[in-house]
């Protein structure tokens, strides 16, 4: 039975490589076919060594690429005799209706460079992997009457696709690409649109055959990762050509072909007014500050969220290669220095968000919100912070361990059915600590969150804000220790899932709630005695409370919050909102204009004087 490695080798080379694919594939393979070579994989982590060639013979009618996956033990005499059998069996296949052809005989063997070329076949002590892996450059394969040289563990792309959906005046890249034995960093992209343009309705799938792409003519666009076409290429395919790298050594490029013709993008989204107040970048002693939570595609993706939760919103635009688009040009519009997001999918991020934002300057960090795919990300740019340690807490796991928490952990025991329900919830604190680079005597420690989402859990959020109050004040105790001539600052951002009239909201802004609140009472099986939450910090909502950060047809609210320490600074500027007309010019949020259910909050801080 093959690993899941070696079931990955094997399907590449096979794909890569078959021109009788071509179609079916999503990207098509650039290599010199003339050139006779044998693609050699193996790793540490497989068991087998991947062969893979084309073998081309006109007289026997055979162009055929042929795979196979042998022992690292096996004896070189028997993988040479297993190659030429299955070319004789593949001749055979091929002419079998042919009349004389007769048992066709392909020798095979191993040669040894050099100034004179050895025959390896009789050396019965070599192994598949001494003769093919470990020196496999030293050697070429001779099948017939042609050699062909080996080439171990190129760069190879495994996997490379556009998204379902291009929109103009919008960047896009590859949604999926993956490598092996090469870096994804150091690819190198090439981009082209067709010449021609294509008839039929926006995001709908261009048919295509060989003999209509072979008709196009391409016009290149231009380098790098990205590329962003213009109301000029609407109606047009576009293609990139990329080539994978590992340092100096360069891999068989592919190309990459959209399913589907540019589309127009929309008019004017409300994000490109609020760019106005961003055009510049937050001043000296000062953190542009945003937190946004992007809906992450397995909320988005699903008949009850296209019939229940957004109905408002068209499906192309609920699609996350749509939206992601547009979250991209927002986010990187409000130039900001400390980005933190919620439900943010793992694959967008890393195949996305972080290589963009990358491209900006900054540098980032993704933690899973337990088992599945979506959760936190923070980025923060690297000319104005730099990352001084980082740290991903699972509250309910803290709540256990913790000594400064056994007071609070010791109550919640006390209430069975409370322990067991938080015992399922999963929330995650993102704690990063940053230092200024401007000014290094200042260090800001930041703390990100997705609280517990469930309307009927105020009491469960008021705890995870308490918890995350106690773990972020340890951390700043900690600096202060540590660095006693430094100032230490405490921001706190993300979806609280509250509203500014809850429990959570006045434990944040007001440092306290008692044990005789009703939030502690709000579900009479999972009442929690004796719980008071208290801390010593001045924090306020740098945005205020607008009246919403979320607007869907089933509610609206305030549930996002910058906070901030108002001893440490000043709010200089708080991005407005959009207005009410413009959110809600579609129904609801998201929609072809909003690519998320939630509206991201920017603020501008200055730290105060010392």
């Amino acid at each position: 039975m093959m690993t899941l490695v070696q079931q990955r080798f094997s399907c590449h080379l096979y794909w890569g490589f078959s021109s009788s694919c071509r179609w079916m594939a999503k990207f098509n393979r650039l290599g010199d076919t003339s050139l006779n070579k044998v693609v050699v994989t193996h790793t540490s982590e497989t068991l087998t060594v991947g062969i893979s060639f084309r073998y081309r013979n006109d007289d026997l009618r055979l162009n055929k690429i042929f795979n196979l996956q042998r022992s690292p033990h096996e004896q070189l005499n028997d993988v040479l005799e297993k190659i030429s059998v299955k070319i004789q069996c593949a001749v055979m296949n091929k002419n079998r209706k042919r009349e004389n052809i007769g048992v066709v005989e392909i020798p095979v063997k191993m040669i040894a460079l050099g100034d004179k070329k050895e025959i390896l076949c009789a050396q019965e002590d070599m192994t598949c992997h001494q003769s093919f892996v470990m020196h496999g450059s030293k050697h070429n394969l001779v099948i017939g009457k042609e050699e062909y040289y080996i080439d171990v563990n190129p760069p190879i792309i495994e996997t490379a696709e556009l998204p379902a959906i291009i929109v103009a005046g919008f960047l896009v890249n590859l949604k999926k690409l993956e490598v092996v034995f090469a870096s994804r960093e150091q690819c190198l992209f090439k981009w082209y649109v067709s010449d021609t343009k294509f008839s039929g309705k926006p995001h709908d799938e261009v048919p295509r055959s060989k003999h209509l792409t072979d008709k196009i003519k391409w016009v290149e666009l231009g380098d790098g990762f990205f590329c962003m076409p213009t109301d000029e290429d609407i109606g047009r395919l576009l293609k990139v050509i990329v080539t994978p790298c590992s340092g100096e050594r360069r891999g068989e490029a592919v190309e990459v072909l959209s399913s589907v013709v540019v589309s127009p993008g929309p008019s004017e989204c409300p994000f490109q007014k609020r760019h106005h107040f961003t055009k510049e970048m937050a001043g000296d002693n000062s953190l542009r500050v945003i937190s946004y939570n992007i809906l992450a595609e397995m909320y988005s993706n699903s008949n009850y969220a296209r019939e229940e939760l957004f109905p408002t919103c068209p499906e192309h635009a609920l699609n996350a290669d749509y939206r992601k688009q547009l979250l991209i040009r927002e986010i990187i519009g409000y130039n900001g220095d400390v980005i933190c997001l919620q439900e943010v999918d793992e694959k967008v991020f890393f195949r996305d968000i972080e290589p963009h934002l990358m491209n900006e300057g900054f540098g980032g960090f993704y933690d899973a919100k337990g088992q599945i795919s979506e959760g936190l990300a923070i980025f923060f740019r690297h000319s104005k912070l730099r990352m001084l340690e980082r740290r991903r807490l699972v509250l309910t796991d803290e709540l256990q361990k913790e000594s400064f928490l056994a007071g609070v952990f010791e109550k919640v025991q006390k209430s069975p059915d409370f322990l067991k329900l938080l015992s399922h919830v999963r929330t995650v604190l993102q704690v990063s600590v940053l230092e200024s680079v401007e000014d290094p005597s200042r260090l800001i420690v930041i703390g990100a969150t997705h609280l517990f989402f469930h309307p009927n859990a105020s009491h469960i959020r008021t705890l995870q804000a308490g918890i995350s109050i106690s773990i972020l004040n340890q951390v700043i105790m900690h600096y202060r220790n540590e660095y006693p001539d430094k100032e230490v600052s405490l921001l706190f951002c993300g979806d609280f899932n509250s509203t500014p009239e809850s429990a959570v909201y006045r434990f944040m802004t007001k440092q306290h709630v008692g044990s005789d609140d009703d939030v502690w009472k709000s579900k009479y099986s999972e009442c929690v005695e004796g719980m008071c939450l208290s801390h010593d910090l001045d924090l306020a909502s740098a945005c205020g409370c607008p009246p919403y950060t979320t607007y869907t047809v089933t509610f609206s609210g305030c549930l996002d919050y910058i906070f901030y320490q108002t001893d440490k600074f000043i709010v200089k500027q708080v991005i407005p909102m959009p207005s009410h007309q413009e959110v809600t010019e579609y129904g609801a949020l998201p929609s072809v204009t909003f690519p998320s259910d939630h509206i991201p909050l920017i603020a501008d801080l200055e730290f105060r004087k010392s």
